[in-house]
């Protein structure tokens, strides 16, 4: 532990302190990091069940071994806000992405939804706020840093101390997650999914108007506008340019925007994990 003191004032506060984590480094050692904490501080983590019950019994067996006690997401937040004031340290995988009740929050410059709950306990148990980061310096052998977060605790802020956590080493942050995904749903504005029009990263969402051959020019339904995608127009191009298309800039194509059926772009789009949208499905 590089510096322990971070956290020992943290403690010092007696209010609880939430511990922002990344799938950094071996995560599994984390239920161990109380080992590291001042005398008598109590140790606590969020997890998500896992759907065979035989395993998860056996995981949860092990990641308690220590006395970490593990909270399920499907737990009441009044266990946890107890466990915070009686001076507890919660730790909270805060890289995750959510779905619709996230917050839309600035992460490494794109837009995308993050778990609220972090500065929702805050709030409520006027708790103090770290993260950490998991650097590995040898094969078996790890160095973990706190990090600040600036005031208020709320989850831009938040946010911002995980991405100074994970660029304290790249090389040891493991998450195949689609990140910065919009999710986008028929009929629904995309400002639902930025809930604000003003809403914008610096770098905006990539969108890309796919047109046949002499398929008549229509314009994109104004459900499908916003000031945070920057659409791109491929007009007669063949389903296997796309695999050209996509890579042509550094981030990757968020989503498709057709007029017409297309099975061999489909085809295409599925293999490159791309999803295709259907313009005439949206409100005018």
């Amino acid at each position: 532990m590089e510096n322990p003191e971070l956290l020992e004032e943290a403690v010092a506060e007696g209010r609880g302190v939430i511990l922002l984590l990344a799938h950094m480094g071996n995560w599994e050692l984390l239920t161990r990091l109380h080992r590291f904490f001042p005398k008598g501080t109590k140790s606590g983590a969020f997890y998500r069940p896992l759907n065979n019950l035989i395993l998860n019994e056996r995981v949860l067996k092990e990641r308690e071994a220590d006395g970490t006690r593990l909270f399920s997401k499907r737990d009441s937040l009044h266990l946890v806000s107890g466990f915070l004031r009686e001076n507890g340290v919660v730790g909270i995988l805060a890289d995750q992405r959510v779905g619709l009740q996230g917050e839309v929050v600035p992460f490494f410059v794109r837009l995308t939804r993050a778990s609220p709950l972090p500065s929702l306990l805050a709030r409520r148990c006027k708790s103090e706020v770290i993260s950490l980061s998991l650097r590995t310096v040898a094969p078996g052998k790890w160095s973990a840093r706190y990090h600040r977060v600036h005031k208020p605790y709320n989850s831009a802020n938040c946010m911002e101390a995980l991405e100074r956590a994970m660029m304290v080493s790249p090389m040891d942050v493991f998450w195949l997650q689609e990140r910065w995904k919009v999710y986008l749903r028929a009929g629904i504005p995309f400002g639902n999914w930025f809930k604000k029009e003003d809403a914008r990263g610096l770098k905006a969402h990539r969108g890309l108007v796919w047109r046949k051959a002499g398929e008549e020019a229509l314009q994109l339904p104004k459900a499908c506008v916003h000031g945070d995608i920057e659409y791109e127009e491929a007009t007669g191009r063949t389903a296997d340019e796309l695999q050209d298309i996509d890579p042509a800039k550094p981030l990757p194509i968020d989503f498709i925007m057709v007029f017409s059926e297309n099975p061999e772009l489909a085809k295409v789009a599925k293999q490159l994990g791309i999803p295709i949208m259907r313009a005439g499905n949206f409100s005018k």
